[in-house]
């Protein structure tokens, strides 16, 4: 028989074994296809505010994508490797030397290979233009998408995968160099489980796991209270927390279940074979793998978690920054726009509203490490204004309102409702008694620098104005001038009013829009970056059982003459899968949480719904690769005991 006819005889064969591997390489090649294609759409870049944003986002997130599927290819290969290595040992008794064998390897592959790349081309095309749609949704740009198609995308991503190809003829060449003869023979035979007794080392290790990660989500909680160390803190407890998460796997999880399976006493039914003892030992083997696996889905959750804070926090964030629709330089400026919208017909609001620099001493209502904030002396920069401007307001002569205060300040600034607030300019100080904290802001950010805004009686305004310092009389800016538009501002109004030749001016909408882009393009690609992890790991893990389930196929058998139903037998693997699959996500998803928590304030103003949306369809897409293994392992068990 040529060998030739050997190749092709072998690869129908072996179709089925071929699935996995085949759904690997099309799923890599559409990922990759389709990012690159939405990369090339000019369409979508002329919408943005900048189209650099749109390129560098997507050559970024391309880097990442293309380590995630080098990685993933590689591994299923290994798997793929691992599953033929008795017929590769095979052709080698009957003749065949290695040079032959490598050869059926390579035309193998590029049949496989190259039919993928066709196939994930073509997919990813239409993939492309649903999360083309998908970005343009979350960016907030109203653009049709239509079918679109680039050369130079097809290109790159057959150049990419045809390198990838180099490197697995690499790793088969390898493969089979070191490989011994005997070894391709008994290596499906090989228990990755380690039956020894778990001694006093193993409880020690495990001991120790679990505190280095308890001890690094405490540690992560201290940030704030030790902001001056952040940096080495934030280093120690990557070091501990990424350190303690292998061990976990390495030595806690199967100290803990045979905790569990200890309690029992002895009455180990066929639920605790199938999952318990089984598990103890394959997270040992598995150990380094799971950790990785853990890690990088704590790094996307929180990655995610934190774009989508930001994300969602982009509104208020804006409107603590600009709290008014249009904000001009001078009276000239705002003079300009009034007649410019009169003319127009369009209704707004005027704002002029004086303001005066003081300074705020940190003792009594407020106090602060302003060390940390980097600031020299004793006292906080706030600007202060008359509720004469405000008719929803109604200050007493010796009270004060505070407004503006972001999260971030107050991580860093603590107010004491009815307590004084000492005003400070120069030699003169004025004491009022602090009656409410408002977390929105009544100027711009141009006028109070971030720094939080107090809202006094008039009669106070006038008495702190005529008592404030030469140096701060002199500040550049100290009156808003500003307007509103009646009822809801628009894009058409902006670009009506947007025109070189009129006076600088400072938008909310303008602001809105720049932010909801550039974060949406990040979210986007961080999420996108974050579900191919996802999708490939939990693609490494549904392969690794289904390796498993193969393995174990005449267990199944065994069991069945023992007197145990399929039923059972279904119960203790659902168990197994539920284990298997869950503790990765599980210590992923806390590792997640402790970090976001650490620092979500920084980047908006509401953790618990954008993180637990994030971890929820986290979630339940990882948990499509349990319910897939658990149907093979049941078609599995159906074959073995028929």
């Amino acid at each position: 028989m040529s060998l030739n006819r050997i190749i092709l005889k072998n690869f129908f064969r072996n179709i089925r074994n071929y699935g996995l591997y085949i759904f690997a390489l099309v799923f890599s090649v559409s990922l990759y296809f389709s990012f690159v294609l939405m990369s090339k759409d000019d369409s979508a870049a002329e919408e943005l505010s900048s189209s650099t944003m749109m390129s560098s986002g997507f050559l970024i997130g391309s880097i990442l994508l293309v380590v995630i599927i080098v990685t993933f290819v590689m591994f299923a290969n290994s798997i793929f490797l691992k599953r033929r290595n008795t017929e590769l040992a095979l052709f080698q008794l009957i003749g065949l030397n290695r040079n032959k064998v490598f050869r059926i390897l390579l035309q193998e592959n590029a049949i496989i290979y190259f039919g993928s790349l066709i196939i994930g081309i073509l997919f990813g095309f239409l993939l492309s233009r649903i999360l083309l749609m998908v970005l343009l949704r979350i960016m907030q740009i109203e653009l049709s998408v239509g079918l679109s198609f680039s050369t130079e995308a097809v290109l790159q991503t057959a150049g990419l995968f045809i390198a990838i190809f180099l490197l697995l003829l690499i790793q088969n060449f390898i493969f089979l160099k070191r490989t011994k003869l005997i070894d391709m023979i008994t290596l499906n035979r090989t228990n990755e489980s380690d039956s020894r007794r778990l001694g006093f080392g193993t409880v020690l290790m495990g001991i120790v796991g679990i505190s280095m990660v308890a001890g690094g989500y405490y540690l992560s909680t201290l940030l704030l209270d030790y902001i001056e160390m952040a940096v080495p803190l934030v280093f120690t407890v990557l070091v501990v927390v990424v350190i303690g998460t292998y061990i976990t796997f390495k030595f806690s999880i199967a100290f803990v279940l045979n905790v569990i399976r200890k309690s029992k006493k002895g009455h180990v039914g066929i639920t605790d074979v199938l999952s318990l003892t089984s598990i103890m030992f394959k997270m040992k083997s598995n150990s380094f793998l799971l950790s990785m696996i853990s890690i990088i889905s704590a790094l996307s959750v929180g990655l995610m978690s934190l774009s989508y804070i930001t994300y969602y926090s982009a509104g208020s964030s804006v409107e603590n920054t600009m709290p008014y629709d249009y904000v001009f330089e001078d009276a000239e400026g705002l003079d300009f726009y009034e007649s410019l919208l009169t003319e127009e017909g369009i209704e707004y609001e005027t704002i002029q509203l004086p303001s005066l620099e003081y300074e705020a001493d940190t003792d009594g209502a407020i106090s602060a490490d302003l060390e940390l904030m980097d600031i020299n002396g004793s006292t906080l920069l706030m600007m202060v204004v008359s509720e004469a401007y405000f008719d929803s307001v109604d200050v007493g002569e010796n009270e004060t309102i505070i407004t503006g205060t972001s999260d971030v300040m107050q991580s860093f600034v603590d107010y004491g409702l009815n307590e004084p607030v000492t005003f400070v300019s120069g030699d003169y100080k004025h004491s009022l008694e602090l009656v409410d904290i408002q977390d929105r802001a009544i100027l711009p950010s141009q006028i109070s620098f971030g720094s939080p805004a107090a809202i006094v009686d008039e009669a106070v305004y006038q008495q702190l104005a005529d008592n404030q310092s030469e140096e701060a009389r002199t500040a550049e800016m100290t009156r808003t001038y500003a307007l509103d538009i009646a009822g809801e501002d628009s894009m058409e109004i902006f670009k009506m009013m947007d025109q070189e030749e009129n006076p600088y001016f400072q938008s909310k909408i303008e602001q809105y829009t720049v932010q909801m882009q550039a974060l949406g393009m990040t979210m986007f690609i961080i999420a996108f970056v974050g579900l191919s992890f996802l999708l490939t790991s939990g693609c490494i893990l549904y392969f690794k059982q289904v390796g498993e389930s193969e393995d174990e196929r005449g267990s199944y058998n065994v069991l069945r003459k023992l007197g145990f139903s399929e039923r059972e037998i279904i119960k203790g693997l659902s168990i197994k899968m539920a284990i298997t699959f869950g503790i990765p996500l599980l210590i992923g998803l806390l590792h997640a949480y402790f970090a976001v928590n650490a620092g979500w304030f920084i980047f908006g103003t509401e953790m618990w719904t954008p993180m637990l949306t994030v971890m929820g369809v986290y979630t339940a897409l990882y948990s499509l690769f349990a319910i897939m293994s658990l149907l093979y392992y049941k078609r599995i068990v159906r074959e073995s005991l028929n």
